[in-house]
């Protein structure tokens, strides 16, 4: 059975459409594939499609979770496809009329039998790939990673192809992206958002979606969108699963986790709770010359322990055949403790240390973050017009308590001097969304969509700092102290139609408008910055689908990149002695304009090249204080900036065995900055990852990633090159109910950030190195009713200020 389906996958691969690329383009090709005897769907089924009046023309696809299939851009004509899953006989539907201009066919229903003898002898689970190359997304299926398993949100993002991530900012092609959870925001970004990631276990996920092309019914906030999907129940009945895992790098690590569902007739419940621990180290190395008289070296060894327990409730009803309603709970409570030292060293270019330094830190972070969505969805009438309507409220309550004990010594004086400063931080932030989408087909081929949408987000953070003085006590320090409150209110509509403009050709127009209405306010200083602002934000996308194999598609989008919301905090945040943040209450908004093009052959080769142009583009710079030699960074508006990136993406199935997904991209981004010349330079990077999964004997699965970045500059920024390497091997025990992974992440302790800063009298070199070297073992087990049926996916109105709001910079 193996050798038949690489010989199909092989023929339809070698086989052109050429025959059909000179008639006329019937509808879309549509169907499921099931067990005749349980009617269960057949996920990844292999679907073979041959002309009756041209025997060399030979097309294949594979269905997908849930035993759909789909064939697009045929030949009006008369077909007949034969359908073959490992384990049944195959199947087979004979004279299917596709006729021209038709909206589309009557779906198919296509029933295999088991082949008894076939299973005497062996059975075999087809798996889906890991990484999926669709139209328009980049899918990685989380739950087919060997690697995965055991980790975190933020371990699967950074193996995402094409994904960049910088200081909790994560980029698409060159565009910043929204970082959506179940489509909706948890208000975060920067570190903030990194925690969260970072505390969210990969054992709670489905699938992570890459769309580098959002249409307008997403924010107009960034350019690209990463959609984080946690698992739902699917199954009828009561069934569940639990999990556990350990771990060992420098420190060990543990993680558990439990899942409960019940779904019958109306009614579908889900819920789970998990757990993880994790421990590890970093070491930071700064190096900075200043003015080309002074240097300063640094160097920071911290240990951090991060726990955290997830809780999430899911609840669906049918009130009719043609409406449902739903809630959505999800809580997130994590605690983070961190200890460490930096020795700091003051000298001349030449010559021996002026002055030395030793800071110890002790610190605590508590957050919250829990989540409410409801939502009502209904069918207006026969010819598919829905309405969905979601309101969501979600808070993030936040608290940082740490402590600096510093001990200085004056070389060239001989004098010793020592202080100690501490900082209590809470934070309450909330985010209230409401949201009506509108979709509609009309006649067979034109559709609509169409929304309104009201967002308000506060964020309230009230920072204390306090010396210690010579008699025990502390006191208030009014430099550092201050208490700030933003508030954002954004109302937008948006509208997108999609029509075709000939049998081959179609298109698509949106057009997004959206108020913004802001205001941050300094309760210390007294000081409220106001803005009040109008944009329209259209998009435009025309497909041409050359042949069966070959699809093109051209898109133009006006975007705006939102700062975070600590960036117009004016005050300044302690990193190091000789390293602070500042916030810039001037700051606006960057707009820009973006372009690509992009071609997709066979379901396996796709390519892509995008190009955008910014205005008041957001940048970070550096600066010094002359007076105390404090590097102090911050954000800034420049006149514009430019992306140009390229991509190429290769999956393949090799003997039905090994699937392999392979990318390489280039980028390159440059800013234009009259005032700060040094902030004009760059360089093409070049990006290249590969994932490979192999199907062994006995259900084993094996995986090997790779990575490597070659060095880039933009910006402040000049990183030198990246690469590391994961591999991990799972087996299913216990009936195959129960699956034991054993993954080691970066086996050569390869992962680490090195860069050089630059402002107009600084030259800074780094070296940022987190702990990537872990050895996991893990163990997961299902239990229960296991027949699955298609559920819903739903969006919810909280969907881009989770990369704005970030904290205090630690």
């Amino acid at each position: 059975m193996w050798n038949n389906l690489a010989k199909s996958m092989l023929v339809a691969a070698a086989c052109t459409g050429a025959h059909a690329g000179h008639a006329q383009t019937g509808s879309p090709l549509v169907g499921t594939v099931s067990d005749s005897v349980t009617k269960k769907p057949l996920a990844f089924a292999t679907i073979v499609v041959k002309k009756s009046s041209d025997p060399s023309f030979v097309l294949s696809t594979m269905a997908d979770g849930k035993g759909a299939f789909r064939f697009e851009g045929l030949a009006a004509g008369t077909y007949n496809l034969l359908g073959s899953y490992i384990g049944y006989k195959s199947g087979a539907a004979e004279s299917v009329v596709i006729n021209a201009g038709a909206a589309e066919n009557k779906p198919l229903t296509m029933a295999l039998a088991p082949d008894r003898n076939l299973l005497k002898e062996v059975k075999v689970t087809g798996n889906r790939p890991f990484i999926e190359l669709r139209a328009d997304k980049v899918v990685l299926n989380v739950a087919e990673s060997p690697i995965a398993q055991g980790g975190s949100a933020a371990e699967v993002l950074a193996r995402a192809p094409g994904v960049i991530e910088q200081g909790g900012r994560y980029q698409v092609r060159g565009r910043t992206a929204l970082v959506l959870i179940d489509g909706k925001l948890t208000n975060l970004g920067g570190n903030d958002l990194a925690e969260l990631l970072a505390s969210l276990p990969s054992n709670t996920l489905a699938k992570v979606e890459v769309i580098a092309n959002p249409s307008a019914r997403y924010d107009a906030n960034g350019g690209a969108v990463i959609n984080i999907l946690t698992k739902k129940n699917s199954a009828f009945g009561t069934n569940g699963s639990v999990s556990a895992g350990v771990g060992a790098g420098r420190f060990a690590r543990y993680n558990s986790g439990l899942t409960l569902s019940h779904r019958r007739d109306k009614l579908n419940v889900f819920g789970g709770l998990d757990y993880q621990r994790t421990k590890q180290y970093r070491r930071f190395d700064s190096n900075r010359v200043l003015s080309q008289e002074t240097r300063i070296d640094e160097t920071n060894y911290s240990v951090t322990e991060r726990n955290s327990q997830t809780a999430r409730i899911n609840v669906d009803y049918d009130l009719t055949k043609r409406s449902s309603v739903g809630l959505q709970i999800r809580g997130i409570t994590s605690a983070r403790e961190t200890s460490g030292n930096t020795n700091s060293i003051v000298a001349g270019l030449a010559g021996p240390p002026s002055a030395t330094n030793g800071l110890q830190t002790n610190g605590t972070a508590r957050g919250f973050n829990p989540t409410i969505s409801l939502y009502y969805r209904t069918l207006l009438d026969s010819t598919g017009g829905e309405l969905k309507l979601n309101a969501d409220y979600l808070t993030f309550n936040k608290r940082f308590d740490e402590q600096y004990r510093n001990a200085g010594y004056d070389l060239l004086n001989e004098e010793a001097a020592a202080s100690a400063l501490r900082t209590y931080s809470p934070a309450n932030n909330s985010v209230a969304s409401f949201t009506a989408d509108y979709t509609r087909t009309f006649g067979k081929a034109t559709a609509l969509e169409a929304g309104l949408k009201s967002l308000r987000t506060v964020t309230d953070n009230d920072i204390h700092w306090e010396n210690l003085d010579g008699g025990g006590n502390w006191l208030n320090d009014a430099r550092r102290t201050n208490h700030f409150v933003y508030r954002e209110y954004i109302n937008a509509g948006y509208a997108s139609v999609r029509r075709p403009l000939s049998k081959k050709v179609g298109m698509q127009l949106g057009l997004r408008a959206e108020h913004t209405h802001s205001g941050g306010e300094s309760l210390t200083l007294g000081q409220v910055n106001q803005r009040d602002y109008f944009n329209l934000f259209p998009n435009v996308s025309l497909d041409y689908t050359r042949s069966e194999k070959q699809q093109w598609n051209f898109s133009y989008q006006r975007k705006i990149d939102r700062f975070r919301f600590d960036i117009v905090n004016p005050f300044l945040t302690y990193i190091s002695p000789y390293l602070y943040y500042q916030g810039n209450p001037s700051i606006r908004p960057s707009f820009s304009h973006n372009f690509s093009v992009s071609h997709s052959y066979n379901n396996a080769v796709a390519t892509s090249l995008s190009y955008g142009r910014h205005t008041n583009a957001l940048a970070t710079v550096f600066r010094r204080d002359p007076a105390t030699n404090i590097l102090i960074q911050s954000e800034a508006n420049l006149s514009r900036a430019t992306t140009v990136d390229a991509n190429v993406s290769l999956t393949k199935q090799i003997g039905g065995a090994i699937t392999t997904a392979n990318f390489v991209g280039a980028t390159y981004v440059r800013f234009y900055s009259p005032t700060m010349p040094w902030l004009n330079q760059a360089s093409v990077g070049v990006m290249a990852s590969s994932n490979n999964t192999v199907n062994l004997p006995k259900g084993m699965r094996a995986e090997l990633t790779l990575f490597y970045r070659t060095p880039l500059t933009y910006g402040a920024y000049s990183f030198r090159a990246q690469y590391n390497g994961s591999i991990g091997v799972s087996k299913p025990v216990l009936k195959e109910k129960g699956t034991l992974t054993l993954t080691v992440l970066d086996p050569l302790n390869l992962q680490k950030n090195r860069y050089a800063t630059r402002a107009a009298d600084v030259q800074a070199y780094s070296l940022d190195k987190t702990e990537t070297r872990f050895v996991r073992l893990n163990f997961s087990y299902r239990f229960g009713n296991q027949k699955v049926k298609v559920i819903r996916m739903r969006r919810t109105g909280i969907e881009n200020e989770k990369n704005r709001l970030e904290g205090a910079v630690n």
